[in-house]
């Protein structure tokens, strides 16, 4: 099963998956907090708020899906009913975006839901960003910028739009060989339904070599270039299909048009595939990223 990989093709893919992920947003969003406060820690937001003299930040999230991380820094910046997690001394105001609409409005509604008022959402191309030079003191992306057409030209609107001093920070996938649950259902996939990564015109493991992803960011124009590598591992109960949020939100499109037949080949697949990594009933299976942050000159 072949998918068209034109760039008009991956938003119509996108579009048939903001379903997918609306769907798991609220279950996910637990274990995306836990990640996103990488992010937020690599951009010192009270080093920002400093060199602003305290004023108020602007923070925009690009490729924000249903709402991560833009809600992780919504809620660093306080304006919200429950400020448990706000920096002390800081505030702002986080602009989300997306490509997808509908992941748009899926996400202003969880934000009202959640209590968080400091944050708005609009439509946007990260490769053609719709703000002047110069306008926000941070820029951040999680998983996301990897799936442009153009993932440079994406590096380099980030870095125009953002203020002189200004912080950006990108999570980006580690290697593919570095994820096993990735690598599994890419391999699970393939041999069952005969798309995978490359067939659905999907390269989340662009930015891995983390060497190659720094030069990319200088490339684009930053500075200060750092990284940092994470492999987190959960204690999941050997009898969960820990793997269907992300398979779903990857190959969601994919999958429902699949036989029950199939789906069930699927599972048993990936329960036999994952087994080694099973400890005391548990799969503790890692997930490997790195956190970019650079700083625009």
């Amino acid at each position: 099963m072949l998918v068209d990989t034109k760039p008009e093709s991956k938003i119509i893919t996108w579009n048939e998956l903001s379903s997918d992920w609306i769907n798991w947003a609220d279950r996910l969003a637990p274990a995306a907090e836990k990640i996103n406060r990488h992010m937020v820690a690599a951009v010192d937001l009270e080093g920002r708020a400093l060199a602003r003299g305290g004023a108020p930040l602007k923070v925009l999230d690009l490729a924000s899906g249903v709402g991560e991380p833009a809600f992780s820094f919504a809620r660093a910046l306080g304006n919200n009913d429950d400020d448990s997690a706000n920096i002390p001394g800081i505030s702002g105001h986080v602009t989300a975006s997306d490509i997808i609409p509908d992941m748009c409005d899926a996400l202003v509604e969880r934000a009202t839901g959640d209590g968080i008022t400091n944050l708005s959402a609009l439509p946007a191309d990260m490769e053609k960003l719709p703000f002047p030079d110069h306008s926000f003191d941070v820029v951040s992306c999680r998983f996301g910028v990897m799936f442009c057409d153009d993932p440079d030209r994406a590096l380099r609107e980030s870095c125009r739009v953002l203020h002189p001093d200004g912080k950006a920070v990108f999570m980006v996938w580690a290697p593919l060989v570095d994820n096993p649950l990735f690598a599994a259902m890419d391999a699970v996939l393939g041999n069952i339904l005969g798309i995978g990564f490359n067939q659905a015109g999907l390269d989340p493991f662009s930015f891995g070599n983390v060497d190659q992803a720094m030069m990319r960011l200088e490339s684009a124009g930053f500075t200060g270039i750092e990284a940092t590598s994470h492999s987190p591992a959960g204690r999941i109960p050997e009898t969960a299909a820990f793997w269907k949020p992300q398979m779903d939100m990857l190959f969601g499109n994919v999958l429902r048009k699949s036989s029950d037949m199939e789906v069930g080949a699927i599972n048993a697949a990936m329960f036999e595939t994952l087994a080694p990594y099973i400890e005391d009933g548990y799969f503790q299976v890692p997930i490997c990223f790195h956190v970019l942050s650079a700083t625009r000159s």
